[in-house]
């Protein structure tokens, strides 16, 4: 197929959509590539022509057609532009979109993590739980599970938060949901490690739980990196309360977790 067929096949195309510039918006592309896929000064790759393709619901072999039978193709089935995103989906969109400095920001520090924070300074009471970082479809996203005791029946309970992992100079940060009954709410900001494996990070959790006073409350955190394939039946094991007359906690857990202000203080933040 001569490149003069596909331009002029692209140029049919885009005869159905309101106008170049909004096709350009909606697929994605720059205005002046398409501009030389239209004219034939350039070839889209491969991965541009899928886009192309995805975008006028059509199939790979079908704009590769030449144009007397692309033109006979379309004038019995007329191109199907994909809808317009939502202000929803482009907020979203933008919100985790990804660099490749940010992808391997965060694969470094794919894998497991116990959690520490201490939601009760009154008590000193230490709380560990288990999350998951992992990418799916190009994103990172977030698993935590949390284990409290039931005090009716003294059973424990395991509560499942889901979550997305975005990065930003360095910086972890992590917004997840409770799933299922509660609708508990919380973002994590957390300081990334500069090692190759992780191995402590620190930061902030803040958030509110529904089941409680409903207060919004802020507190430090610490992230125990477990590696990518732990014993995930003994870290599940050791989720919930931590008692310190049984164990003895790590240094790096007991002075990050500390949730005092001290003099000089002005803003709350992470310890390191």
């Amino acid at each position: 197929m001569a490149i003069d067929d596909l331009s002029e096949n692209l140029r049919l195309l885009c005869s159905y959509g309101k106008s170049t510039s909004d096709i350009c918006r909606r697929a994605g592309f720059n205005r002046q590539q398409l501009n030389k896929y239209l004219n034939g000064h350039a070839r889209p790759s491969l991965s541009s022509l899928r886009r192309l393709c995805d975008f006028f619901g059509l199939d790979d072999h079908e704009i590769l057609m030449n144009s007397t039978d692309f033109r006979e193709l379309i004038r019995l089935r007329p191109p199907r532009l994909r809808a317009e995103k939502s202000s929803l989906e482009r907020t979203i969109e933008t919100l985790i979109a990804t660099t490749s400095t940010d992808q391997a920001v965060l694969e470094a520090h794919e894998g497991y993590y116990h959690t520490y924070a201490v939601p009760d300074p009154a008590r000193n009471l230490f709380w560990r739980s288990l999350v998951r970082v992992h990418r799916k479809d190009g994103h990172w996203f977030s698993k935590t599970i949390e284990r409290r005791l039931n005090t009716t029946f003294m059973l424990p309970a395991t509560l499942k938060y889901n979550g997305i992992v975005i990065e930003g100079f360095n910086r972890i940060v992590v917004y997840e949901r409770e799933q299922g009954v509660g609708r508990s709410l919380f973002a994590t900001f957390l300081y990334g490690s500069e090692r190759a494996t992780p191995t402590y990070l620190s930061g902030l959790v803040t958030g509110f739980a529904p089941e409680g006073s409903h207060n919004v409350h802020c507190l430090r955190v610490v992230w125990e990196y477990l590696g990518k394939n732990p014993d995930l039946r003994n870290a599940l094991k050791k989720c919930g309360a931590v008692d310190l007359e049984q164990e003895t906690l790590p240094d790096v857990v007991i002075a990050c977790t500390d949730n005092r202000m001290t003099e000089g203080d002005m803003i709350y933040t992470p310890r390191f």
